[in-house]
């Protein structure tokens, strides 16, 4: 059984990093390998998602599924063979080296005592992981109504899967996307039997490949050490872990929000000549939609922070925007498919009415608790037994300061935009949406911080100046205070 499911983990992540590569535009920008099956990971296990939920609206939750997905691998393979015989693009810029024997010493100290902290970080958090997993085998409350309970309906329901979304079962939420619970009955599919082991590896797969698309991104557009020090801060980061373990879609719908950040800032980076970078990232924003309800509100932000940052620089956004569009569209009609012939109505949505609504927007108490809660939970998010996650961040942005190149550019404001937005479409919907208010901040609110936390640690790195920035900085600034003393 370990084997087949580690069969299913490498057919989707093989599938999906050969067809990143095939997508990659060749020479406008390097392909790192590790950025790569990073990438390939979230595009893989979600096209993988993707094909199942067509396959069982032709066939049904057949096993014959694993045997169509490993030939879809071996010609995503043969594709690729073309690829691999062109010429590779040349290694990315690295930051120099500080002149000097000492900042040398300096540099390979520092970078010896990050590497052991995330090792030790990535120890620990794993065995946090397994240990918690032992316990919790199941999961938390969320897995059990939802995720596992909706691909054991799937799995078990043959010729009547559909009734998984019968909206007899209103308190399970029959109408959330279908990702997880896809990725999971593809895993059974592979092993031929339900096991438990299978929403775990999703989980693991997602925790531990969230922190790796980070370390690798940042390593791969800002620096190896950017790259160690951010995903030591994710691993460290208690609730990640923790929540990781809960077998909830929101680990993996904030790996998605994470990998658009990352085609965004390729995009920025290398974009001049190639929109494929933000058609990529239309697809990781719809394949955030195929996971969660959250999606459909991040893939709307994102639009709106490219197209209002673009306004304010004068620069045009359409070409941006139709790529993205391009990337989006599939995912969107799915998505809208599913809702339309699968999912009865929405609980939050059908709570909407004009008089409700309205005694609901004109309630200042109710205004006055989310403000409250968000400050509180901003404050103290993390579960890190300080005053929050926040701290390291600020920390920091002290020793490090800001990046004269990064800090500027519009795919940074763009994103940051489209996270600011993110949390005030969620205020308006606990103003206008939500009955028991108090109780639904009190389940959800840190969960929806934790699915934009990876992008806003992507987004803070890539701004902040690198380790090694910082130290040439300080050597240059010593240099020229000797040079001004000895005039």
């Amino acid at each position: 059984m370990n084997g087949a499911l580690g069969l299913s983990l490498l057919v989707s992540v093989g599938t999906g990093v050969l067809l990143l590569r095939l997508a990659w535009p060749r020479g406008a920008a390097p392909f790192s390998l590790s950025l790569g099956i990073a990438l390939g990971l979230g595009l893989g296990t979600g096209l993988s998602s993707v094909l199942l939920f067509l396959w069982m609206i032709a066939f049904g939750p057949t096993r014959g599924f694993p045997l169509a997905e490993v030939g879809l691998l071996g010609v995503a393979a043969m594709a690729g063979v073309p690829w691999r015989r062109g010429g590779r693009a040349a290694p990315p810029p690295t930051a120099p080296a500080p002149p000097g024997d000492g900042p040398r010493r300096g540099s390979r100290l520092l970078a010896f005592v990050l590497v052991s902290a995330a090792l030790v970080a990535l120890g620990a958090a794993t065995a946090a992981f397994l240990s918690m997993l032992r316990r919790h085998p199941h999961g938390e409350w969320d897995a059990w109504m939802n995720w596992d309970l909706r691909a054991r309906m799937i799995f078990r329901g043959g010729d009547q899967w559909r009734t998984a979304f019968s909206a007899a079962i209103p308190w399970s939420h029959p109408d959330y996307p279908m990702l997880v619970p896809a990725l999971v009955v593809r895993t059974w599919l592979y092993a031929g039997a339900e096991t438990l082991r299978a929403p775990a590896l999703v989980a693991a797969m997602f925790t531990f490949g969230t922190a790796g698309l980070l370390a690798a991104a940042l390593a791969a557009l800002r620096s190896p050490s950017q790259g160690v020090l951010a995903g030591l801060i994710l691993l460290s980061t208690p609730f990640f872990i923790v929540h990781g373990v809960s077998l909830y879609g929101d680990v993996p719908v904030g790996f998605f929000f994470l990998a658009t950040m990352v085609f965004l800032a390729l995009d920025g980076r290398y974009g001049a000549g190639t929109a494929r970078f933000a058609a990529l990232a239309g697809v990781t924003a719809g394949l955030a939609m195929w996971t969660k309800n959250e999606g459909v509100l991040f893939g709307l932000a994102v639009v709106a922070g490219v197209w209002f940052t673009g306004v304010r620089a004068g620069q045009r956004t359409g070409g941006r925007l139709r790529a993205f569009g391009t990337g989006l569209l599939p995912l969107v009609l799915l998505v809208a498919g599913f809702k339309i012939a699968f999912a009865p109505p929405n609980d939050l949505l059908s709570t909407l009415g004009v008089g409700r609504t309205l005694g609901r927007l004109t309630a200042p108490d109710r205004y006055y608790l989310v403000i409250r809660d968000y400050v509180s939970h901003v404050a103290s998010f993390g579960d890190n037994g300080l005053a929050g996650a926040a701290w390291p961040l600020a920390a920091c942005l002290l020793a490090l300061g800001l990046s004269r190149d990064e800090a500027g550019q519009a795919w940074a404001r763009a994103g940051a935009t489209a996270l600011v937005l993110m949390l005030a479409g969620h205020f308006a919907v606990f103003v206008s949406m939500a009955d028991e208010l108090a109780r639904l901040l009190n389940s959800s609110l840190d969960r929806l911080l934790l699915q934009l936390w990876p992008s806003a640690l992507f987004l803070f790195f890539m701004v902040v100046r690198t380790p090694e920035e910082a130290a040439a900085g300080r050597l240059q600034g010593g240099v020229a205070a000797e040079a001004g003393s000895g005039r």
